[in-house]
């Protein structure tokens, strides 16, 4: 069940991260961060109503805030690096997280990998070396003057920080999981989080921007993306409980497998071998990360 859900924690967060760059082409990031939030959180209500677990109020307020906190911040550089950059590119940066997971699921779960996350990090490396290259050089084959990151795409940084943040939150949640259930840490998270982007929203807006978050198409896709986010909220809050965090977050990672071919084929983003390949190395290291 561990690997199910894992697995389908991975395909949609794709899904989302596509969904997501439609919503950012007429809104700003905290308008979608609102809804998406908000709107997980309504769906997710109803389930941790159903049967209140028993909540142990130190550990989970505790893991709860530092959460809350975190996930303000990742998501905001996560949103704006998706704006800035292509998608394609942004991305499986995303995917060191289960790097930096080796780290922060030791120092703070006390989980442990295995030699095999040895050779998972330097995949990691080298397939962020390869989706990095600029597309002009690739295509002129000139791979001798390159240089490990790519000035061009700003977007690539917030990722990474974005990368960083959540290899620290994804531990703290299994903490919150842990004092309470996968459905009432979820809506909680969600709710808290859509009502602080509700804020930030309220003191950013703009009356275009209200006309077009008003109209019935836009309405239709934060309404998917907010149920979308909700679902995988429980695939990878379950799978949390089940097994280590840094496998689940690694199998996460994986979808952007998704996302990077959506951007490739879709968006026009970027230079097909260069893309595929690059992504299909880092998640390979994603996945031997995880190993133990």
């Amino acid at each position: 069940m561990a690997l199910l859900f894992s697995v389908l924690t991975g395909i949609l967060f794709g899904l989302q991260s596509i969904l997501v760059k439609f919503a950012l082409l007429k809104q700003s990031q905290v308008q979608v961060l609102k809804y998406l939030f908000s709107i997980a959180g309504i769906v997710l209500l109803p389930l941790a109503l159903i049967e209140v677990p028993t909540v142990h109020l130190v550990s989970f307020s505790t893991a709860f805030s530092i959460s809350l906190f975190i996930n303000i911040a990742a998501y905001l550089l996560l949103f704006t690096a998706i704006k800035i950059s292509p998608i394609s590119i942004v991305m499986p940066y995303i995917g060191f997280t289960p790097l930096f997971l080796t780290l922060s699921g030791y120092l703070i779960l006390d989980e442990q990998t295995g030699i095999l996350s040895f050779w998972g990090i330097l995949l990691i490396l080298v397939g962020g070396f390869i989706l990095q290259l600029p597309v002009r050089l690739v295509k002129e084959k000139k791979f001798t003057v390159l240089r490990f990151f790519n000035r061009e795409e700003k977007g690539i940084y917030f990722a990474l920080a974005a990368a960083f943040l959540w290899s620290i939150s994804a531990s703290v949640e299994k903490i919150a999981v842990f004092s309470s259930s996968p459905e009432f840490y979820g809506a909680a998270i969600h709710l808290a989080l859509g009502l602080v982007f509700l804020l930030f929203a309220q003191r950013n807006t703009e009356k275009a921007e209200t006309n077009k978050t008003n109209s019935g198409k836009n309405i239709a896709l934060l309404l998917v993306i907010g149920i979308v986010s909700a679902i995988l909220a429980l695939t990878q809050l379950t799978a949390i409980q089940l097994t280590q965090v840094s496998t689940v977050i690694a199998f996460k990672r994986t979808g952007v497998l998704i996302s990077g071919l959506a951007g490739l084929f879709y968006f026009k983003e970027g230079h097909y071998l260069k893309t595929i390949t690059g992504t299909i190395v880092l998640v390979c290291g994603a996945v031997l990360v995880s190993a133990y």
